[in-house]
């Protein structure tokens, strides 16, 4: 993970730390990538918060919009996002 105190630098989302507030900037990957974050309800533009890693690279667990979800380390580094606070 990435220190998030340097707050105007771009990251992708798996770098952001726990308890980060981020908004989503970019979703690279192709139609199928954003096709997959669409149906999970993110959008570029929307404000999330990362909950936690899970241990060894594994999953890390969002909040959006009062709804927890699980993003794999693959998927997660092809959202770039703005560190907020």
């Amino acid at each position: 993970m990435r220190d998030t105190a340097n707050f105007n630098s771009p990251m992708n989302l798996y770098e952001a730390g726990d308890d980060a507030e981020l908004r989503i900037l970019l979703i690279d990957g192709g139609w199928g990538v954003r096709r997959s974050f669409n149906q999970i309800g993110i959008q570029p533009g929307d404000h999330v918060r990362v909950l936690r890693h899970a241990p060894f690279g594994g999953p890390l667990v969002i909040d959006n919009k009062g709804t927890q979800v699980a993003v794999g380390r693959g998927m997660a580094e092809k959202v770039r996002v703005e560190v907020l606070r």
